[in-house]
Parts: structure tokens; sequence; C-alpha cells
């Protein structure tokens, strides 16, 4: 029985931990369940803040007159192997060895995994854990969709998918859906719309720098350099990161003409495969010669960086304008 299921059925477990970066799943979650709840209400807590003593003063409080809230223990860093579980930790893993069982106890933990070297992760193990990871882009637009319905959003799935691509998670697309729907005013929000009033998240900013600069569209690159450096990235960063996608690309062009299959290309390069075929695509833009010259000039624009001889700025937009000026030499070849 999953746990939506058990939701449903009206059987609430003791304890919930809930882990995961979508705080959308963890708070539809504990909304159904305090809906099923006797009490139908929320005596919220921050282990951060409030550490776990009132929480579970509160769970062990048990009234035989009055319905009693679903207790809720938000951003337990205790779980992650960066966290200090310290005595609220030692008190929380005593009590999941051993939960009030006509008590609700939900823990939420904003990480991508629990580190299962932890007592306390183990102690959560005898209980059901859930979770709320953000899903793969076909999940999401799933979810995304019925959050569409919801909000009763006049939205097209080109639009929808636009949305999902910058905001790449179903929480901050949710928040987003919920001020297109005040904007539209009714109409249908289309792509351009979009594209008007969400920002990318900086990884798509950045991957479209990276792309614009591979396929020569150098007015493009230019401009994305300068939304990149607004959010925080620096130039000897990108340089790096050019550097290596220039050497992705080197393997995708050297080894393709070797008849090796991508996948194994992949492999060989220790790069994911879609981060491989990405590259392929980018490197029909350059010769085999003009991707090695790149490789060398990146490597010495770094070296002189870090040696103070150079500027990083300008390091970088000199290899911007080397790739734009290959890919150019290849186009007037053809």
């Amino acid at each position: 029985m999953t746990a939506y299921e058990q939701l449903t059925s009206g059987k609430l477990a003791p304890v919930y931990v809930l882990y995961g970066t979508e705080a959308l799943f963890m708070d539809r979650f504990t909304q159904k369940l305090v809906e099923l709840s006797e009490g139908q209400a929320l005596a919220r807590y921050d282990f951060e803040e409030d550490g776990v003593e009132d929480a579970l003063f509160e769970l062990q409080s048990v009234s035989l007159f009055l319905a009693q809230p679903v207790v809720l223990i938000r951003n337990c860093t205790a779980f992650l192997a960066q966290g200090k579980a310290g005595a609220p930790g030692e008190a929380l893993e005593a009590y999941l060895q051993n939960p009030v069982g006509e008590r609700t106890l939900v823990v939420t933990v904003s990480g991508e995994k629990l580190d299962e070297r932890k007592k306390l992760t183990k102690a959560a193990k005898r209980h059901i854990v859930i979770d709320c990871r953000t899903p793969k882009p076909a999940v999401a637009m799933r979810v995304l969709k019925a959050e569409r319905e919801r909000l009763q959003v006049h939205l097209t799935d080109d639009a929808l998918e636009e949305l999902w691509r910058r905001t790449g998670t179903v929480t901050h697309a949710s928040n987003e859906l919920e001020k297109l729907s005040i904007y539209a005013l009714g109409r249908t929000v289309t792509v351009e719309d979009v594209r008007a009033l969400v920002a990318q998240t900086l990884e798509e900013t950045v991957f479209d720098w990276v792309d614009h600069v591979t396929q020569g569209h150098i007015a493009h690159a230019f401009a994305n350099l300068q939304e990149v450096a607004r959010q925080g990235y620096d130039a000897l960063s990108l340089l790096a990161m050019l550097a290596r996608q220039f050497r992705l690309m080197w393997f995708a062009k050297a080894l393709g003409q070797r008849g090796m299959r991508m996948e194994d290309i992949a492999k060989q390069a220790k790069a994911h495969p879609f981060a491989m075929k990405v590259a392929d695509k980018q490197a029909r833009n350059f010769t085999l010669a003009a991707i090695e010259r790149l490789i060398c000039q990146a490597a010495d624009y770094e070296l002189a960086v870090k040696r103070g001889r150079r500027d990083a700025q300008q390091a970088i937009e000199l290899l911007m304008l080397a790739a734009a000026g290959s890919t150019s030499a290849l186009r007037r070849a053809k």
C-alpha cells in the first residue's frame, strides 16, 4: 500500500518522513493528512529554530477530550550528511523508536538524500519515508497539467513545457503558474508570455550561453554572458565550463569519426549520454582541428588568468570570438 493509498483509506500512521526539494509535494501531503485527521489542525515547529522539545511534548500530551493536531517538524537537517544531530536529533531518534500510536508526526527534510549511516535515518526507515524529490520531466508535466486544471489557467502545452524548462522544479513552476493566471485575466497564456514573465534558472541561462557560443551566434552569446554575470557566475568558472564543453565536443567528433556509438563515447568521456548528444550536435559546427585549437587556447587562457597575466573577462570574450571565427570558417568552406 502506497502512502497516498493509506491516506485515502483513512488510516494515519504515527510517523511520516518526507525528504526532497519539492516543497509543494510536502505541503500537499501534509495538508491531506490534516484534512483526514480527527482534529483537522496542524502544530508547526522548525528543527533549526525550535529544536524538538516542544514538538515531542505536544505528541506525548494525549487528551481524552480534545482532538489533537498533526505535528510537523520542518527543516530537519539532522538527517543530512552535513547536518548535526546533537541532543535534538537524539531525542527525535528516541521518539521514532517508540512513537505514540494515537498521534501523527510529519518530519520534512530539504535535501536530495538522507544519510543512511545515521542512526536517525535507520530509525526513520521503520516508518513511512516519502520521496519528494523533483520528478523526471514526463512526470513533472503530468503534475503541472493537473495544476493547470486546478488553477483553471488557459495555458498551451508548449507554454507549459517552456515554463518547466525555465523553472526546473514543480514547486517553482506551480508558483509561476499562479502569477501567470493573474496576468492572463482569462485569456490563453502563450510561450511568449512565459518567456516575458518567467526568468530562466541560472543553469538554463548558462546552457543557452554555451550553446550560442558553439553555434556561432556571437551576439546572443554576449547577451547571455551579461545575464550570467548578473546572476553571479565569475568569468574564470565560465572559462572552465566552456573548456569542458570543447573537450566533450572533441570526444564526440574524434571518436564518432571512428564509428563509435554515442553511448560508448559518453562512457569513455565520463559524461551523461544527453550531454554527449548535445556536444555531438555542437561539434558539427567545427572541424576537429578547430576544436583542438580551442581546447589549447582555453588551457592557455586559464593558465594566464590564474597567473595574473590576463583578465578573466577578457579571456572568456577572446575564447568566444575564436569559437565564432571557427564556425564562420567552416560555413564559408561549405
